[in-house]
């Protein structure tokens, strides 16, 4: 049977906000929650955006020098730090600026675009998430999370309407028919990938959601060999969960964007000796890349160690910093991209489309 989303009663009024206390050089929302990574947050209001994250309602607001908060309401029972919580989601505790400062010496027209971080997602919300992403784009990826949350997550009433929370892997596995509901919610093949998915994860593990955290415990090959048994993960997703959720900020997910970025904007200068402090190590990785025409397993693998090389420990934050800031510098890029549609996974290495998408209204409840 099929489990529907339960409504939570009482909404309370709108509270005051409170000062997250970042500067904008550190974290700017909108490209932050639009670059592909997230899918949940809804634009509320001017520079407003909300979403249902640990049970609570989380309101965002950007202004020019920082960052506020407020939530908006509550599952019964939920309590957590919210402040605490927002400061790990967006890891406040990496300071992106001196990242950026290293950055720029490899490459010194690497920063033009401050206040990008790599979220800290829950890892059950990250990884369902990507396996949606397969053969899609970023707006249609939205719809289906929406449609997800609506049939199993619980909504939460709020002064600017109802939000839902994610699932967890044992609020869907209550579902005893998840291939056919998903079908009907208009995940097409992707379908039995979650039906697969769910049922290994509950059969192997007492609490799956808690086995997913504690992946981020466990070194990056375990990670990825354990995210690779589940149906539907294919390199590219496995990375981006890593990544976005596993606290492996050397993982960079190589999609077809970041592949002609690493192409156009790397390989090149590398083999010219034009980037600054560029390791012999690197030379011979652009000399494999040259005349590769498309990622495969190895020259995916040889693409990563590229960027690795160059932007060390936090490559995977570069990644997501010169994904988004490329977009924007390069119009032909940014076209091509919001054309691009990813091809199926196990095939490495597409996902969402990188166009930053213009966030939907909020459906109304």
């Amino acid at each position: 049977m099929t489990v529907e989303g339960e409504a939570s009663a009482a909404v309370p009024p709108l509270p005051p906000w409170r000062d997250l206390c970042v500067p904008a050089t550190e974290l700017r929302l909108d490209p932050t929650l639009t670059c592909g990574q997230a899918f949940r947050w809804k634009v509320t209001g001017p520079a407003e955006w909300t979403c249902a994250l640990w049970g609570q309602v989380v309101d965002l607001r950007q202004e020019p020098d920082t960052v506020m908060f407020r939530v908006l309401g509550a599952r019964p029972g939920a309590s957590i730090d919210v402040e605490g919580a927002l400061r790990d989601y967006f890891q406040l505790q990496t300071n992106l600026g001196a990242l950026c400062a290293e950055w720029a010496r490899v490459d010194g027209d690497f920063c033009w675009k401050t206040g990008v971080r790599i979220l800290r997602q829950p890892v059950v919300e990250n990884l369902l998430t990507f396996i949606a992403s397969s053969n899609n784009n970023i707006k249609r990826i939205t719809m289906l999370v929406d449609r997800l949350c609506e049939r199993y997550g619980t909504g939460i009433d709020t002064a600017k309407g109802r939000f839902f929370e994610f699932p967890t892997v044992a609020d869907i596995a209550k579902d005893l028919h998840i291939d056919v509901t998903l079908r009907e919610l208009g995940f097409g093949y992707r379908a039995p990938y979650y039906a697969k998915s769910v049922r290994l994860l509950c059969e192997e593990h007492p609490d799956p959601d808690a086995f997913l955290d504690g992946l981020r415990l466990e070194p990056a090959d375990r990670v990825r060999t354990e995210l690779l048994r589940l149906s539907g993960v294919g390199p590219k997703v496995a990375d981006c969960v890593c990544l976005m959720s596993l606290d492996k900020p050397d993982t960079v997910p190589i999609d077809t964007h970041m592949w002609q970025v690493a192409q156009r904007r790397y390989v090149p200068r590398v083999l010219e000796g034009t980037l600054l402090e560029t390791q012999p190590e690197a030379v011979a990785l652009a000399r494999q890349l040259r005349t590769a025409k498309a990622p495969t397993n190895k020259t995916y693998a040889v693409a990563q160690q590229l960027f690795v090389l160059l932007f060390g420990p936090y490559a995977g934050w570069a990644q997501g910093l010169l994904f988004s800031g490329d977009l924007d510098r390069d119009p032909t890029s940014a076209q091509s991209a919001k054309q691009a549609v990813a091809k199926p996974e196990k095939q490495p290495p597409d996902g969402p489309a990188p166009l930053p998408r213009q966030p939907s209204k909020r459906r109304r409840h």
